[in-house]
């Protein structure tokens, strides 16, 4: 196989994101857009440029010509889709967050080991330069002994239960949406176990979540932040700090490609301030797909980046933001 050939479901927000990266992605080939009407995929395959097919789902999961498929539907189609898939031998890439709750997460990615195929959820912050770079900086000692990790992703958006995200059958709600990648952010560089966690925050009258500020405490000592909302102007940014200095990462956090480290040397609060750069590769998921393909290529089950364990892990930390809150 010379290269992965995917099939991405879904034609709204993800597809405008994410479809002129697939033909700057190596030993990568779009092979088709999958929505219920194959039309409108077709539509959005020529808005972009981009030579594939519109099919359903089925179709797709059917075709022998596509051997992965990226789902990029609301979360509650995740997993029947991710199931789906899997019993049709297909290789699976599900948005984030993976699934609604960490006991169909554990289901999916159990199914994907017994088939022997590769399955991750699209943390795409976590393939990114910057990222990467600043988890060595940490690593390092540079900014001194890790104690607090910051990260915020809210804002304020009209209440609308006809829009996804706040449609409770739709799996909407700031957690799933945005508290995954404030989490994500936390365990990732606090590079440790949650010990515990705690959450604060409101639902609207529907039981979707629209406030959710979570503290974790991580075992090696660190303590953590995440705050998301869809009803609260938050921020975007994200902050690291340590004994002898800070990294703020600038907006949006989760594919930004900015930072600003300031290092402190005792009895002074004079700071040397460092600003870092690291370009990314098109909107930023060309690391990520490449870095799934060549998983794929390998033989790869899982890709070592993004494990499912962490994955588990993180979705055991949304289920208990969402149940504080209730």
């Amino acid at each position: 196989m010379a290269n992965v050939r995917w099939a991405m479901v879904g034609t709204g927000l993800m597809a405008d994101l994410i479809l002129r990266d697939f033909p700057l992605s190596e030993k990568t080939t779009l092979s088709a857009l999958v929505s219920r009407d194959t039309a409108r995929a077709e539509a959005k395959l020529a808005e972009v440029g981009i030579t594939a097919r519109g099919l359903s789902f089925e179709q797709a999961i059917a075709d022998p010509e596509i051997d992965l498929i990226y789902i990029a539907s609301p979360h509650s189609e995740h997993f029947w889709m991710a199931k789906a898939a899997l019993d049709a031998g297909k290789h699976i890439l599900v948005e984030k967050s993976f699934m609604n709750d960490a006991a169909e997460a554990e289901t999916i990615y159990s199914l994907a080991r017994q088939k022997g195929l590769f399955s991750m959820e699209a943390m795409w912050m976590k393939f990114m330069p910057l990222h990467n770079e600043l988890i060595e900086i940490v690593k390092s000692g540079r900014i001194g002994q890790l104690r607090l990790i910051e990260a915020n992703f809210g804002f304020l958006r009209t209440f609308d239960e006809s829009h996804r995200l706040f449609n409770k059958e739709l799996g909407g709600g700031s957690t799933l949406d945005q508290g995954v990648y404030t989490t994500t952010l936390n365990r990732w560089f606090a590079d440790s176990p949650i010990k515990q966690q705690s959450t604060s925050g409101y639902n609207y009258p529907n039981g979707v979540d629209a406030l959710a500020m979570t503290s974790f405490e991580f075992e090696n000592g660190v303590v953590g932040r995440g705050n998301s909302s869809l009803g609260t102007a938050l921020g975007l940014a994200a902050r690291l700090v340590g004994d002898l200095g800070i990294i703020e990462i600038q907006e949006a956090f989760w594919n930004s490609t900015d930072a600003t480290i300031k290092t402190y040397q005792p009895n002074s609060d004079v700071a040397h301030i460092e600003q870092i750069s690291r370009a990314r590769k098109g909107a930023g998921y060309i690391h990520m797909i490449e870095a799934v393909s060549n998983s794929v290529l390998a033989g790869e089950l899982e890709n070592s980046q993004h494990t499912h364990a962490f994955s588990i892990e993180v979705m055991h930390s949304l289920d208990k933001t969402r149940a504080d809150l209730n």
